[in-house]
């Protein structure tokens, strides 16, 4: 049995234009993510070209632990 690596996320609200919500739920629907996962892609994205690349927010699993 293999363990999930946990992302650590936090809920924030934001106010949105309606032309931006439209082509996130658009491309959210498109390609079978959520809305939160194209910001968090933008975001990194932008920040990344902007010379401040973020930390993954995944956590490794930790390893089962060994019966003996």
């Amino acid at each position: 049995m293999s363990a999930k690596s946990k992302k650590e996320t936090r809920s924030t609200g934001v106010t949105l234009e309606v032309p931006v919500l439209n082509y996130l739920t658009e491309l959210a629907c498109r390609e079978e993510r959520n809305r939160s996962y194209f910001i968090n892609r933008i975001v990194r994205e932008h920040a990344e070209r902007n010379g401040t690349p973020l930390a993954p927010a995944t956590t490794p699993a930790l390893a089962p632990l060994q019966e003996s």
